[in-house]
């Protein structure tokens, strides 16, 4: 066993490190450096033989006590399960059951479990499904999880997503709540009764874990936190209204160093150049960019109470495979009043030993003592709608940390958007329907925007949509990268613009919009009637009678090159994913790895192609091509939605 107290970071963290790496067992320490400080409370933690990421893990494992909180406490099994896979405790509100996930030792699906803290009355809560993750329960004695049920494939590397679901506490009236088209994942209690999760974002080119905030039911969900290079796992709130995290700039690793972020400041998406005035990194040494470990790393940091903090923290690691996960107590010391006037400063104190197996993991420490309920957010669904309407104030006040384009009012006209739907790619089908970042989807439909900026949309429930902007050539100006949804009968009020400073004291460019003083466009249409738009069904035919006999392979001897170098014949191809399309396509699908650049999906005014099809920008001469202006708005509408081949 392993033992330090009192050494601040990031000061010391060298200190600490070599400190943890040769410390000998508890008979051989000091007595300066034993937590004696006497509790009757007790923590539940996962012990597993495996190393796990993002939740995920099959390894055999099992729910333990240690109590008392301190190095001499006694570590009882609350499961003694052999065989089964155990992860995900939360504790209920009076302290005394433990919601967990398990996959039995039988195998079979993973579904929630319940348990008393003193390991008797075991009960199962879901059954059958997909796979039940991360268990909470909600202050209106429902439970809400994360589930694969809906057995739709992830946007990146095509594995089953989980997404939010809640259930009554004996698991009747289970219902989805959250429809991404990638995870949903790690939903904490907040104490004003909603929820934050991390969000696995995944539009295109765009790959990020922001943190959103909902009402336990889905409803009033909301991008609070998250710049686009900067990740955010395990978040749990703190008794100052802030929340505690890791971060991470990696895609699937939520190891990394432990950050507080100040809330009191905003905004939901923080420029780079002022991150610590959004967020304080507490253990700086510790990378967050993934293995190697040189400083060891830390998941599920947990408030204990008070100013005392519980995390997993190994030391240093070469590989995944190499880490040994124990537990480790810490405080936090603020300077500065954390107003916008003073911001605070937050740094960790106190980084001390608890408890090790050297022979497992030790995940995801919490609190077994009764808390505070929060109140009780009333759902707003209403079941005997299938629609829901979303606002927005003002498409002109915008941001400009996402790399898009800002649209000048006055200068440059907007009077539409082009709403999209998601749809998610089914578990067992074929992932040949596009050679670039972009999933499938379809258009739903367009909608005006007022003159003062202002529009309004009724738009399928429980359905991912999104939306771009239009300009005065029907090319998308700003994409919304992110997948909204509605709950039925919602009405989404509270986007004042996009990607606007989100700070709790912005004031709204339009207080008045025009949009809501009128009825939504309604696009509230079924799937039979979505819009697709793809390159095997209607580019491609107009490539081959009207692009390939210019745009043709070099024949030897002759060696003609094709015109503008781009090869638009049909002859199957082979991308670097080992994906076999035909050329015409390959060559237009942006697909970045095949060198071809003449078109960006999501991004038809970025696109070389649509600068010819349309004769506008370096295109601006005439093309000896002539595209009527149904084929000019396929080929315009097909790269805005991706630029995908079926």
């Amino acid at each position: 066993m392993r033992y330090i107290h009192e050494i601040s970071l990031p000061r010391r963290y060298g200190a600490v490190l070599l400190m943890l790496a040769f410390a000998g067992c508890r008979d051989s320490a000091p007595d300066d450096l034993i937590i004696e400080e006497e509790t009757t409370d007790a923590i539940v933690f996962v012990k597993t033989t495996g190393e796990e990421t993002l939740n995920r893990s099959w390894a055999e494992s099992n729910l333990y006590k240690l109590s008392p909180i301190s190095p001499d406490g006694v570590v009882t099994p609350i499961t003694n399960f052999t065989g089964a896979s155990v992860s995900d405790p939360c504790v209920s509100y009076d302290g005394t059951k433990i919601l967990f996930s398990m996959r039995p030792p039988a195998g079979g699906n993973r579904n929630i479990y319940e348990i008393g803290a003193n390991g008797q009355g075991l009960r199962q809560v879901t059954s059958g499904g997909g796979h039940d993750f991360d268990p909470l329960y909600c202050p209106d004695g429902t439970n809400m999880f994360t589930s694969s049920r809906a057995r739709h494939m992830d946007e990146y590397n095509h594995a089953p997503a989980e997404n939010l679901y809640c259930c009554n506490a004996d698991g009747s009236s289970l219902r989805r709540v959250s429809f991404n088209m990638s995870d949903d994942f790690d939903p904490a209690m907040l104490p004003d009764g909603r929820v934050v999760y991390t969000r696995w974002e995944h539009f295109g080119q765009q790959n990020r874990f922001p943190l959103f905030f909902s009402n336990p039911d889905g409803s009033h969900f909301f991008h609070e936190f998250g710049p686009h290079n900067r990740n955010f796992f395990h978040a749990q709130p703190t008794p100052d209204g802030r929340l505690i995290a890791i971060e991470s700039t990696m895609i699937e690793e939520d190891a990394g160093p432990i950050a507080v972020l100040k809330l009191e400041q905003g905004p939901a998406d923080p420029v780079m150049g002022n991150q610590t005035l959004h967020w304080d990194v507490l253990t700086t040494n510790v990378n967050n960019d993934g293995e190697p470990w040189p400083y060891g790393a830390f998941k599920y940091p947990f408030p204990l109470g008070g100013n005392t903090y519980i995390a997993s923290y190994t030391l240093p690691a070469a590989q995944e495979n190499d880490v040994d996960y124990g537990l480790y107590t810490f405080t936090l010391q603020q300077s500065g009043a954390g107003t916008p006037a003073d911001p605070a400063t937050i740094s960790i104190q106190d980084l001390t030993f608890l408890y090790n197996d050297p022979d497992a993991n030790e995940y995801d420490a919490q609190l077994i003592a009764p808390h505070a309920k929060p109140p009780v957010k009333l759902p707003t669904a209403n079941p005997a709608l299938t629609y829901g309407e979303f606002f927005a104030d003002d498409v002109f006040f915008r941001g400009t940390n996402d790399g898009q384009d800002v649209p000048m009012e006055g200068a440059d006209p907007i009077d539409s958007i082009a709403v999209m739907v998601g749809i998610p790619t089914q578990q067992g089908e074929m992932n040949d329907f596009s050679a670039n970042e972009f999933e499938k989807r379809a258009l739903l439909g367009f909608a005006p925007v007022q003159s003062d900026g202002s529009f309004a949309i009724r738009v399928p429930a429980n359905t991912p949509i999104s939306f771009a902007t239009l300009d005065n050539l029907g090319r998308a100006f700003v994409n919304k990268r992110t997948w909204l949804y509605v709950q039925p009968g919602e009405s989404v009020t509270n986007c004042i613009g996009c990607h606007e400073d989100r700070h709790p004291n912005t004031v709204p460019t339009n207080p008045n919009p025009i949009a809501k003083t009128l009825p939504a466009t309604n696009l509230n249409i079924s799937p039979a009637s979505y819009t697709y738009i793809n390159f095997r069904d209607h580019i491609g035919p107009i490539v081959e009678s009207k692009c390939a006999s210019c745009h043709i392979a070099p024949i030897p001897p002759d060696s003609i090159p094709p015109a503008g170098g781009l090869d638009l014949t049909a002859v199957p191809d082979t991308t670097m994913e080992d994906q076999v399309f035909p050329r015409a396509y390959i060559n237009l699908s942006g697909e970045m790895e095949m060198g071809n650049n003449v078109t960006n999906p999501g991004f038809p005014r970025r696109s070389l192609v649509i600068d010819y099809v349309l004769g506008v920008g370096a295109a601006s001469s005439p093309h000896p091509g002539t595209l009527t202006p149904l084929e000019k708005r396929l080929f315009t509408q097909w790269v805005m939605l991706g630029a995908q081949y079926r």
